[in-house]
């Protein structure tokens, strides 16, 4: 039933106005190294530090297994096993595996050893079912899962039954609210949806609308804005048989975002900056560093419309071959895509991919925001949660068949742990 593959193949003002502070920096040391190639400056007190390079040393840093500790999927039959559309995996404190499926309204548990134990939910609007199941998590010994259409979170026991039932309320003034997951203190991170409309065929880029990262109750009410994030610009094209206000290529879309006990990280990607917020709003941070930038080029542009040739399920090829024609280009290829803090609370960046590209890789930092330097992660690989030891993950191979496996992160006794 559980078997291991050969190998293998995430309201305030936007973001980008706290990075356009012009600062001056002053050198302090840090304990990763003797010299370290980082700088930290406090203000007004948000502390901003900022790497020239990486604090591991050349050949060093931390590494994944070549081969998976558990695979969970099956292509011989047995439903338990399968998965039709992966989109969280995480483990609880006794070692038990969560996975959610959002293509089937379904949350799976698995022990320690990937054994199946039970599923439930289903799609619909009855207790303990979804419409659109967004983001589950583990709240003690309770399973927790947001559905965003019914507006609500839907509270487990282990055994899949129904405890409660939170209704997670609409602020005045902003979009619909996904919940994602809780506090330390049991607060609740919730997404609302952006602000503004689209403009119909007007040939024109749009500005990306605000995403807000809110504070509520444990029992589903508003308490504060954490952050509002712009997010990435669209296409208003005009074109018949395409949906309105497409991204533009090379785009982010949803800002990328990781929350801790008492805080979150956030940032638009398009740039080597993240931002730190406390859970009450104020913010506290701002981690650079030096990433090299990427101006999209001729040949980026052919190069996108070659990956990209193949139109959409449901799109017409004539609309699509029309907009690869059509579409602009933004000025350059942005810099991450994804945030994920790990056990030991050091935040993981996933570098962006263009549509060509097949290796991804996660920039590291330390708590305190330090640049520790690069992670390789297999292709293929979808990355959910990274242990202390472990990296947890959806897999599809080559026959696009969904497996969730867990990887050995060796961390090779360095001091950024």
């Amino acid at each position: 039933m559980s078997q291991s593959r050969p190998s293998l193949r995430g309201r305030t003002a936007a973001l980008t106005l706290a990075f356009a502070a012009i600062l001056t920096l002053s050198t302090t040391p840090h304990a990763l190294s003797p010299q370290p190639p980082s700088t930290v400056t406090d203000s007004a007190g948000v502390l901003i530090v900022e790497t020239t390079s990486p604090a591991w040393p050349p050949g060093t840093g931390w590494r994944l297994a070549s081969e998976p500790a558990l695979t969970i999927g099956d292509e011989s039959g047995d439903l338990n096993y399968m998965f039709q559309g992966v989109s969280q995996a995480f483990r609880m404190d006794d070692g038990t595996i969560v996975a959610v499926d959002r293509l089937a309204s379904q949350i799976s548990l698995f022990d320690a050893a990937g054994v199946f134990v039970r599923s439930f939910g289903g799609r619909g609007e009855g207790p303990g079912e979804f419409q659109i199941l967004q983001y589950v998590w583990a709240s003690g010994d309770t399973i927790r899962a947001s559905d965003n259409l019914l507006s609500r979170i839907s509270v487990f026991d282990r055994d899949g039954n129904v405890l409660e039932t939170i209704p997670v309320e609409v602020a005045p003034g902003m979009g619909s609210a996904t919940a994602h997951t809780q506090f330390a203190d049991g607060a609740i991170l919730v997404l609302n949806t952006s602000s503004g409309g689209v403009r119909l065929g007007t040939g024109d880029v749009i500005e990306g609308g605000v995403w807000t990262l809110s504070r509520y109750s444990p029992g589903g009410r508003f308490m504060n804005a954490i952050s509002g994030l712009r997010g990435s610009s669209r296409w208003e094209h005009g074109i018949q048989g395409l949906s309105p206000g497409m991204y533009l290529p090379f785009s982010v879309g949803i800002p990328a975002y990781a929350s801790g006990e008492d805080h979150i990280y956030a940032g638009r990607g398009i740039e080597p900056g993240i931002g730190r917020w406390n859970h009450d709003g104020t913010l506290s941070r701002l981690v650079r560093w030096a990433a090299p930038e990427r101006p999209v080029s001729d040949q980026d542009r052919r190069r996108f419309r070659e990956a990209s040739s193949a139109a959409p399920r449901y799109v017409e090829p004539t609309a699509w071959n029309r907009y690869l024609r059509e579409v602009p280009f933004p000025a350059r290829i942005p810099v991450y895509r994804r945030l994920i803090l790990d056990a030991d609370r050091n935040l993981w960046a996933e570098r962006y991919r263009a549509p060509w590209e097949v290796e991804p890789s996660w920039y590291v930092f330390d708590e305190q925001g330090v640049w520790l330097g690069e992670v390789a992660t297999p292709p293929g690989l979808h990355v959910f949660e990274i242990g202390t030891d472990y990296v947890l993950g959806r897999y599809r191979d080559e026959f696009d068949v969904q497996s969730v496996v867990m990887i050995p992160l060796d961390r090779g006794g360095d001091p950024g742990r």
